[in-house]
């Protein structure tokens, strides 16, 4: 069971942002009826070195460990 607070500190380890690197985490419903009905999208703002992107996990929130995170960057937002 993770929370917000706990994602966020995880993305910013696992992709090493600047500490005041915008990052935002929410959950959506999921699109595809074959993957998970609840989405966690992770939002990075933008720095001047930077462009802003975003990426998806295919878990609800209270339902991630960290390794759900790793494999969502390394196979491209969650799938």
């Amino acid at each position: 069971m993770s929370t917000a607070a706990e994602l966020e500190t995880w993305v910013r380890e696992e992709l090493r942002l600047d500490p005041g690197q915008p990052v935002a985490i929410s959950e959506l419903p999921g699109t595809d009826p074959r993957c998970s009905p609840i989405v966690t999208e992770v939002a990075i703002g933008a720095t001047p070195h930077s462009a802003a992107y975003s990426f998806h996990i295919e878990r609800a929130l209270d339902e991630l460990v960290r390794m759900d995170l790793v494999a969502a960057l390394a196979f491209g937002g969650g799938h």
